[in-house]
């Protein structure tokens, strides 16, 4: 059986749900597993953005080897669309020894298929150009280096100077192909004030123009025509609803996988496209208006197909394994309808008849593959040129009155779906707390603790799941390699509904058993594979089966399971100091050592410990109060030790802490003292003249001095909090002052150098 893998953006996005929509029904009668991979878009700025791990998702394409994988359907642009091409295309030489196909990109020596970019934008740019006389048409494009934000800019500007249209430079402005275009869009206003209408080089691009349109006042369709490309489903939601190129993806990556299979027999496939169309809605205005009035083909038996494609185009996406047969029923109730315009003796019994045929049609899902925007125009034009077809008043009010009928009864319809919807949002809620609530209650660290990561996903109708932990985690900066020759253990397993531990001898799996190995069976599978992560640390994978409820809640489900892994590893290491400790322990007590007689010194780096800290500090407190002198406590943090510890060994961690230590008692001298009182955690008190900020920048060089001068590959830094007790504050007592420079010290971690490896230039680097 081969194994397909897809390779995506988020898993939550609509144009991922509708590829892999696409890649499914083309395999549905192959022999083959399909695993969908995830990447989110590779190499992006993640400044600003909420979860800044989030490249960590790039982890699994790393475990995508020939040995394992037959063949790659590439989303190339989708996951390269925040990056720049070099980046994009080195990523896609990394994966050269397995057969792809890029879907909806263009690379140069690479087969795929991409969108006819100019067919469909020529026909809504000649709508708005020829019937409502609008010639002042701008663009919010993309980077040029991506294949199809430059074809659509190349036909935009094509289609204008067809109409003898002069293309202005202000008139255009590249964004970044995602709704973050705030600041573009406010800048073509600004540069453009003139503009009738604007071209978004996709749907994204358009919902962020509304934004930028609606805080100036603007409104789309009125004020300004706005249509954008994709045909995304949150497009015909907006208000108004936005004009589009339908753009059907689900064409595109069936097409994609077709193409594929089509290589891996042999066949020789190169660069192909696939036909696109223009929807007009109301953000040209009135959508009634944009539509071919052509009464005789739309009372014509010969044109019902094409009307169906036109008021039910989702539907295309699923006809092939949808057992309702809409299209048929379409035209069958579409034909009498029209047999009915052609008798004379039509009675309340026939009008009836077709009523329910009607409503029968409807109950049957067509309303799951509506676009609205295209059903009421067409029911409204349908019902005009019936109308006309009767010569008496009583026929033309019956026609009336089945129209009113089927609008009660669409709302009626639309009504229970709200409805049935709200139930469904609130049993995932409940299911989203439990899962919460129970995949973090741990209280042991064994494999057993695995088999809970996969024992509470019915709720996402997952019913097949595999867990994959690393021996040890990997702690992984953006764009680092992965080594995948690291060992890696089956944990646990959910076969049919069934969660199971897998027995230890049987964990080991190498790369290239991840989608073939004994405990997974020979049963075709859709799976999706998604990273265990919790910040810069990925414990291992999750392969499960990719259903529906994956594309609404994929990442939540992903997050959670990565903070369990996080929590299970930490218990690990707990567990295993906690025995270490206690094995000390007994050590001392069998040499009669006593706790309460421990030096005052830290064993590692010679300076006072908590205890010696502590009385010390509180002794020079005192004195000061009773001199009238001001203390400056401090608290300090050192910044990425476990990085660096995980990197290069404990023994450059001490090697660390000594120098923190030494550089501290420096910067001090003979103002003060200085304690190591936790694991990277020190405290000084300060009675000279300098301020704190004084201090900070003091302590802030002195580190940059060494690191500049040292030949050690990593960067040592601290963040420091500080607060001042005065003279005259006889209350203040340590513990108070600790705390209060303890919170001053959370604020500076919050802008903490993160430059942790040197380059080979000696410089920072993230």
């Amino acid at each position: 059986m081969k194994n397909i893998a897809f390779l995506t953006s988020g898993i939550m996005d609509y144009l991922s749900s509708d590829a892999w929509n696409g890649i499914k029904n083309a395999a549905r009668n192959d022999d083959v597993n399909l695993i969908t991979v995830p990447l989110k878009y590779i190499a992006r700025d993640l400044n600003g953005l909420p979860d800044r791990y989030e490249y960590q998702y790039e982890v699994t394409a790393s475990f995508l080897k020939k040995e394992s994988i037959d063949g790659l359907i590439v989303a190339a642009d989708y996951i390269g669309c925040l990056t720049t091409r070099e980046v994009l295309e080195d990523f896609i030489r990394s994966l050269d020894d397995i057969p792809m196909v890029l879907m909806a990109s263009r690379i140069k020596g690479y087969p795929g298929v991409t969108f006819d970019n100019v067919t469909g934008i020529k026909e809504a740019l000649s709508y708005l150009i020829e019937k409502k006389g609008i010639r002042n048409i701008g663009m919010i494009g993309g980077p040029d280096w991506n294949n199809d934000a430059h074809e659509r800019r190349l036909a935009y500007e094509e289609c204008l100077r067809e109409h003898g249209i002069e293309i202005k430079d202000n008139w255009y402005i590249e964004g970044d192909l995602t709704e973050r275009v705030i600041v573009e869009a406010g800048e073509l206003l600004d540069m453009a004030p003139e503009l009738q209408a604007i071209f978004c080089v996709n749907d994204s691009t358009a919902i962020g123009l509304y934004d930028v349109m609606r805080r100036r006042g603007l409104e789309p369709g009125s004020d300004i025509c706005v249509f954008g490309f994709d045909n995304l489903v949150s497009g015909a939601m907006m208000n108004p609803s936005l004009s589009t190129i339908d753009a059907n993806t689900t064409e595109l990556a069936g097409y994609a996988y077709k193409m594929l299979m089509r290589m891996l027999c042999g066949e020789e496939v190169g660069e192909e496209k696939i036909p696109t169309r223009f929807i007009c809605r109301d953000s040209f205005g009135n959508a009634n208006d944009a539509v071919d009035r052509g009464g005789d083909q739309l009372i014509s038996k010969l044109f019902l197909d094409h009307y169906f494609d036109q008021v039910f185009y989702r539907y295309r996406n699923h006809e092939m394994e949808d057992g309702s047969q809409l299209r048929l029923r379409f035209i069958e109730v579409m034909s009498e309808m029209i047999d009915i315009t052609r008798r004379i003796d039509v009675d309340d019994a026939g009008i009836r008849r077709l009523t329910d045929k009607i409503k029968s049609f409807l109950k049957n899902g067509a309303l799951d593959y509506t676009d609205y925007d295209e059903l009421i125009p067409y029911m409204q034009r349908v019902h005009s040129e019936v109308t006309k077809c009767f010569t008496d008043d009583m026929r033309k009010k019956r026609a009336s009155e089945v129209l009113a009928v089927l609008y009660k009864y669409i709302i009626k319809i639309q009504n229970n779906r709200n409805v049935k919807y709200k139930e469904h949002l609130d049993h995932i809620l409940y299911s989203m707390k439990t899962l919460v609530r129970d995949s973090l209650n741990f209280s042991y660290a064994n494999d057993l603790s695995y088999v809970e990561l996969v024992s509470h996903l019915d709720w996402m109708d997952i019913r097949n799941a595999y867990v994959y932990i690393f021996e040890k985690p990997i702690v992984r900066l953006q764009q680092e390699l992965v080594d995948t020759s690291i060992p890696i253990r089956l944990k646990a397993t959910l076969k049919n509904g069934v969660p199971e531990s897998v027995p230890f001898n049987r964990q080991p799996v190498t790369c290239e058993e991840l989608f073939n190995n004994a405990e997974m069976g020979d049963e075709k599978k859709e799976l999706v594979m998604m990273p265990l992560y919790f910040g810069d640390t990925v414990y291992g994978l999750i392969l499960h089966d990719l259903t529906e409820m994956t594309f609404r809640n994929g990442e939540f489900l992903t997050n959670q399971l990565g903070t369990a892994a996080r929590m299970i590893e930490v218990l690990r290491v707990n567990n295993e100091v906690q025995k270490q400790l206690e094995d000390s322990i007994a050590v001392m007590r069998q040499h009669n050592i006593e706790l309460d007689k421990l030096s005052r010194n830290d064993v590692l780096t010679g300076i006072l410990n908590r205890r010696g800290f502590n009385e010390t500090a509180e002794e020079i407190i005192t004195e000061n109060k009773q001199a009238g002198r001001d203390t400056l406590i401090s608290y300090v943090d050192m910044n990425n030790l476990k990085i660096i510890n995980d990197r290069f060994g404990h023994e450059e961690g001490d090697f660390s802490l000594q120098t923190i230590s030494s550089i501290l008692m420096d910067v001090v001298g003979d103002n003060g003292i200085v304690g190591r009182i936790g694991g990277d955690e020190y405290a000084f008190v300060y009675s000279g003249i300098l301020q704190g900020k004084e201090i900070a920048d003091r302590i802030k060089a002195t580190f940059e001095e060494f690191n500049k001068n040292s030949v050690k590959p990593y960067n040592i830094s601290v963040s420091c909090g500080f607060c001042l007790v005065a003279g005259a504050d006889k209350e203040m007592t340590l513990e108070e002052a600790m705390s209060i420079a303890d919170r001053d010290l959370y604020i500076a971690k919050q802008s903490k150098d993160n430059r942790i490896i040197k380059n080979r230039n000696g410089r920072k680097i993230s």
